[in-house]
């Protein structure tokens, strides 16, 4: 059975210290530091099939794509990061389409994107919720899914596909 895990990146240096726009705006010290938790986490085994994601998908910005490397880089098998613009800004019919992209014989899949639809798509892939029934979500959050395999997200609507395992913030959490 397939492990999803949907990410909200971690935290970020504020948009006025960064100097830059939103899209380049990097992880702060804090941020970097949650990365490393979850993937630590996610290696640790803690819950069964993490240490087995072998496919990793962010948003193309800065701080998805920072967080993605990190926790990937702590995986056994440091599987590469691949983007998908649509998850920068899209919502929830732009995820799934993402997540049709997982190739059938992943034994697991973590997919970083933002806020709010990072919320909406695990309420939605919950319940069929869009938003107003979304768990809290703030930075470094994952939830964790099991799947019966992955052509369940490849339906029209993914409403209702799954239920989430876990969910889990690495904000002011100690390492796993």
């Amino acid at each position: 059975m397939p492990l999803l895990v949907l990410a909200r990146h971690a935290h970020t240096v504020p948009a006025i210290d960064a100097g830059t726009n939103d899209f380049d705006r990097p992880l702060s010290d804090a941020g970097l530091a949650q990365a490393r938790r979850m993937g630590e986490f996610l290696a640790s085994a803690a819950v069964p099939g993490t240490r087995e994601i072998d496919t990793v998908i962010a948003s193309p910005a800065l701080r998805t794509r920072t967080t993605a490397e990190v926790a990937a880089g702590l995986l056994p098998a440091s599987p590469a990061v691949q983007t998908d613009e649509p998850l920068y800004g899209g919502w929830i019919p732009d995820w799934a389409e993402a997540l049709v992209t997982i190739p059938a014989d992943s034994a697991g899949a973590l997919v970083v994107g933002h806020q709010p639809t990072v919320s909406a798509v695990v309420a939605h892939l919950t319940d069929g919720g869009d938003g107003d029934s979304s768990p809290r979500f703030p930075p470094s959050s994952i939830a964790v899914f099991r799947l019966e395999d992955w052509a369940h997200l490849g339906a029209p609507d993914i409403a209702g596909a799954a239920r989430p395992e876990l969910i889990r913030h690495f904000k002011d959490q100690p390492r796993a």
